[in-house]
């Protein structure tokens, strides 16, 4: 069956203080789900799982039910702020391990028209044109320098773990950290560059231990321990600081 017809999407919208905040729900039909499970991933964003055999009307049915919960949930979550005050605000950035985190300066230069990014004397500057769009550019800046970057990461960790990829993609998946498929394809979220180094690394050695083990098995964690010591703690860890990574540049 087609993944389009497994996945729907619904908006929730929110009136709060005059305005209203909207909240997008993936409704995903899954084999492996007994039972229905609705996580709050950002505070734009959540996912419905449910068993394939269940309705889709029983799923919207029981969305609907939780609107007030995640109304409430969602304002829970970490505060959405602009990539420029994020950078302001000593916000750095790393690009592999023997380089570590830099940090970064954003500016405008009249006699440009288009983002440049330089790196020098261990600080990266974010060179825009004048334009309204300041976060769209910066943000296209940070994804050109992940796709130049984490190909190098992604090879440094497999020599180190003894894993290879067939096929990197670098993407901006609104939840995910990462994913591997059973053809050997990792995909990298890019904002794995403005995660501590340690988390980074740990994103990248997650995913190549999925080309063993294509599970979250015991096995699956004890291949993922050879590279990363105490890996749960790191996860416990990448989930509290990943969050308001994830809400950078969302604001409304």
């Amino acid at each position: 069956m087609s993944a389009l017809l497994l996945t729907k999407h619904q908006v929730l919208d929110f009136v709060e203080k005059g305005r209203v905040r909207s909240l997008t729900c993936e409704l995903r039909k899954s084999n492996r789900s007994r039972r229905i499970n609705l996580r709050l991933k950002s505070p734009h964003f959540a996912l419905l799982t449910f068993p394939k055999r269940m309705s889709w009307e029983t799923a919207e049915i029981f969305l609907h039910k939780q609107k007030d919960w995640l109304q409430q949930k969602s304002l829970e979550l970490p505060v959405s702020i602009s990539l420029k005050q994020y950078f302001e605000e000593g916000g750095k950035i790393c690009l592999c391990p023997s380089m570590g985190a830099r940090k970064v300066s954003v500016f405008t230069d009249d006699h440009t028209d288009r983002p440049w990014v330089s790196l020098e004397n261990q600080e990266i500057g974010i060179q825009l044109p004048p334009c309204e769009q300041e976060d769209d550019k910066i943000k296209l800046a940070c994804r050109k320098l992940a796709h130049q970057f984490l190909p190098g990461w992604i090879e440094w960790a497999e020599e180190k773990a003894g894993l290879y990829s067939n096929r990197l993609r670098v993407g901006d998946q609104q939840t995910r950290w990462g994913s591997c498929s059973p053809r050997g394809t990792i995909s990298l979220n890019w904002r794995i560059i403005l995660l501590p180094v340690e988390l980074g690394n740990y994103v990248i050695f997650h995913e190549l231990a999925h080309l063993a083990e294509m599970n979250h098995s015991g096995r699956f964690w004890a291949k993922l321990e050879e590279f990363v010591p105490n890996a749960r703690a790191v996860d416990r860890e990448l989930s509290k600081v990943g969050k308001p990574v994830f809400a950078l540049g969302r604001v409304d």
